[in-house]
């Protein structure tokens, strides 16, 4: 009797960690297909770059559209008898600084605590304005800012909307050649090595983990 009460013990603790076992197995798979996921995701999480010349002239065009656009929103005046065009002078201030935002070093945002905002806002725009990402896309959303710039130019006499215009124009049609494989490009991942690093696998497939 004490024999078939051992074995009977002895059963109902392998039942119980059979039962564990599956539960653990269950929730390791799940935890694996999860952190998949979220490597695929960070592998498709890429940004499209020139070369450094022409990054640096994309960022002084994004730079001297947002000047211009601060320094015409300067005038209260507008504000009141012009609003619809103030706030086109609204739109193209944001779209001055995302163009600098994704044309700057992207290892800036990565490494500094105190742009870590700027860097959360870039993330949900490649999620939500993929086009951004290559450079085609943001080549038609330079030549797109140029004409926001060239409705405001009425006469030769305004120069600084022609300027803007001329500038982000010649940078949009630049990328559109290096979109065409007329220019170099350079495919800038982030966040890649500290996936790597945490996961041991190499997820952009360059041979090296962490890099």
């Amino acid at each position: 009797q004490a024999l078939r009460s051992a074995s009977c013990h002895s059963r109902s603790l392998e039942k119980g960690q059979g039962r564990v076992s599956k539960r653990h197995t269950a929730a390791m798979e799940d935890v694996q297909n999860q952190l998949e996921g979220g490597l695929k995701a960070l592998k498709g999480f890429k940004i499209e770059q020139g070369p450094g010349l022409l990054r640096f002239i994309a960022i002084c065009a994004g730079l001297a559209s947002f000047v211009c656009s601060v320094y015409l929103m300067t005038g209260i005046s507008s504000a009141v008898y012009h609003p619809v065009m103030y706030i086109l002078y609204v739109y193209i201030c944001l779209f001055a600084f995302t163009t600098m935002l994704f044309e700057a070093k992207q290892e800036w945002f990565e490494k500094s605590g105190s742009l870590k905002m700027l860097g959360d806002y870039q993330e949900k725009l490649i999620k939500h304005c993929e086009f951004l990402t290559l450079m085609g896309g943001r080549g038609l959303f330079y030549i797109f800012q140029a004409t926001l710039w060239l409705t405001f130019a009425d006469t030769l006499s305004e120069f600084l909307e022609i300027g803007a215009a001329c500038a982000l124009g010649f940078v949009g049609i630049l990328h559109l050649f290096a979109h065409w494989g007329i220019m170099p490009t350079n495919i800038v991942q982030r966040m890649i090595a500290k996936a790597e690093q945490l996961s041991g696998a190499d997820i952009n497939q360059n041979g090296v983990v962490g890099e």
